[in-house]
């Protein structure tokens, strides 16, 4: 065993602030794995606040492991290395459960190398006594688990908050006591969202389209994912400070939950329904805490600018001596005052999120966002001192043309005028960062139902926006890979027969895993799908009707917006009650 390896953890440890190291004892010990490297984990807040959670709860200890860096990597494999936790430095294998903790799809093959390295069974099936559990969680597996099902005993699909602690206990209380299976069985009949793929057996028609998706007896015809509500009572905020982490020792404050707006690609915006705001008085001791430490402060939520007391909280911070770091804004909420407080804060850069260039593909979106509000918003940061400027776009969006691809290019010209115009020549945007990503059709979306655009056209589609902006010095232009979205595409929205893709893949890669598989990989991705047709993750209940989905689908292809969530009116999308139309909502 590496001690170079023990000893950079160690090293890492020494360096945090918050970190819960104790003697196991008598107590559950549970390994949380973050299947992405240091930085990237220690920046998640998620993963942060169900490591607190664990540790604060009575027969549990949690400790922490992630996935090495390349060069570690290559060292465990050289030095047979199992992966170890960074607390103690044990192997996985020491371990009651190891509990991975997954954001996004990308990380589903991350899982697989981990446990391989650990010298834990990849199959669920082929783990006896000695074996831990392997469980799961996190946004991604509670879209669809189902490409990771094979591999994992149980998930618990919910908020951490309303549930993971029982979820845990019960495993802890059965431990050396109950036989696997019965302890699984008993978890899925008696936790809310627990999840135990071993008691489902999925059919599948003639066309490969699934049939049926059966519970085993004792099991429970869906899963119910539990939701937090009120976050008064449920603090999320950085429990560690990790000067490694990718938002260095910035001290991160979730300010709110879901978004209003409903954004039809966005799954954050329909899974976390309703939207639930942080009021300040429940997070601002924590904040006065990490500014007396000389923290700065970030500011975290799917649009920070929305929170009814953003500019109370900013004016707060600057108040006792701190600098402020924010997440994406919304350009229709932020206005020529929050942009001079961030400015004052310190910000340099702030983010906006058009997603398209048009404002016809725009409303498609349900966006409820026009050009000039972009153009007001870019415009007063400038003013305010903050001429940076980062924009999120999409390509391969339902019913994109060449036309709405060539008008990203047009809108950033627009801006960068609108500026110069407004500042009469004084002003102008010193660098805008445009960041291009190819759409992903996701679980629980209105556009769940719609096609994958073919690789070959987000190419020609990503090299058209480079050509519209082809010269503007200060325009710079990143774009993802559309054969790794492509590749993302299919474990978003894949079944246990992607499992084997995924198992092929971390053993020879994805491009021969894609060629050799007995399953068409483009059966998932390129497909259109039928209004009636059963999905994989359908069983999974996040209290929203499927009618209200595609309602929104019809919509966005008739090119109409729709209300944003409203709860206090509104029951249309069933998350809280029976439906009912609202006016212009095509319910």
């Amino acid at each position: 065993m590496s001690a170079k390896l023990k000893a950079r953890l160690s090293k890492l440890l020494s360096q945090e602030k918050g970190a819960v190291v104790r003697e196991w004892g008598a107590d559950f010990a549970v390994a949380l794995v973050y299947p992405n490297i240091y930085p990237v984990a220690m920046g998640n807040l998620g993963f942060q606040a169900i490591y607190r959670l664990l540790n604060d709860t009575p027969g549990l200890v949690c400790e922490r492991a992630f996935l090495p860096d390349p060069e570690e990597w290559q060292e465990h494999v050289r030095t047979r290395t199992p992966i170890l936790t960074i607390e103690s430095r044990r192997p996985l294998r020491d371990f009651a459960a190891v509990a991975f903790s997954i954001s996004f799809e990308p990380d589903y093959q991350k899982v697989l190398d981990i446990l391989a390295q650990s010298g834990i069974p990849l199959r669920a099936g082929d783990r006896g006594p000695a074996d831990p559990l392997v469980l799961a969680g996190g946004v991604a597996t509670f879209l669809n688990p189902e490409p990771l099902a094979p591999f994992v005993d149980a998930f618990y699909l919910g908020e951490g908050e309303a549930g993971a602690a029982p979820f845990f206990s019960l495993l802890a209380a059965g431990a050396g006591t109950r036989d696997r299976s019965g302890l699984l069985l008993d978890l899925a009949q008696t936790i809310p969202g627990a999840y135990v793929p071993a008691g489902y057996q999925p059919h599948y028609r003639d066309n490969g389209a699934l049939a049926e998706f059966a519970p085993k007896p004792g099991f429970p015809a869906e899963v119910k994912a539990p939701h937090a509500g009120e976050l008064f009572y449920h603090p999320t905020h950085s429990h560690i400070l990790a000067p490694q982490s990718e938002w260095g020792e910035m001290f991160l404050v979730e300010l709110g939950r879901g978004c209003s707006r409903g954004c039809r690609f966005c799954a954050a915006g329909f899974v976390y329904r309703p939207p639930r705001e942080r009021p300040a008085a429940a997070f601002m001791p924590k904040v006065e805490e990490g500014l007396k430490a000389g923290r700065k402060i970030g500011l975290v939520s799917t649009a920070v600018s929305d929170h009814p007391e953003i500019k109370e909280i900013c004016r707060k911070v600057l108040a006792l001596g701190g600098e402020l770091g924010i997440s994406s804004l919304r350009a229709d909420s932020a206005d020529a005052e929050l942009f001079g407080l961030l400015a004052q804060g310190g910000v340099r850069t702030v983010a906006l999120a058009p997603e398209a260039g048009s404002e016809r593909l725009r409303r498609v979106l349900n966006k409820h966002l026009k050009d000039e509000d972009l153009a007001r918003a870019v415009t007063a940061a400038v003013e305010a001192g903050i001429a940076n400027v980062r924009l999120y776009f999409m390509v391969g969006l339902p019913t994109e043309s060449a036309a709405d691809v060539r008008e990203i290019g047009r809108l950033v010209k627009y801006l960068r005028h609108r500026v110069v115009k407004e500042s009469r020549g004084k002003k102008k945007l010193s660098l805008i960062t445009l960041s291009m990503s190819s759409f992903v059709p996701k679980p629980f979306t209105p556009f769940q139902w719609t096609a994958f655009t073919e690789v070959g056209e987000l190419k020609h589609r990503l090299k058209l926006v480079r050509q519209e902006l082809k010269g503007i010095r200060e325009v710079r232009v990143h774009t993802d890979l559309p054969k790794w979205a492509y590749t993302q595409a299919l474990l978003a929205r894949g079944d246990r027969r992607v499992g084997e893709m995924l198992l092929a893949a971390h053993r020879r890669g994805w491009a021969e895993a894609l060629r050799k598989s007995p399953a068409n990989p483009d059966f998932f991705v390129y497909r259109e799908r039928d209004r009636d047709e059963l999905f994989p993750w359908d069983f999974i209940d996040h209290g929203l009707n499927k009618n209200f989905l595609w309602e929104e689908y019809q919509l966005a292809l008739a090119e109409k917006e729709s209300p944003p969530c409203q709860p206090e009116v509104c029951r249309r999308c069933g998350v809280c009650g029976g439906r009912e139309s609202v006016p212009g909502g095509g319910g």
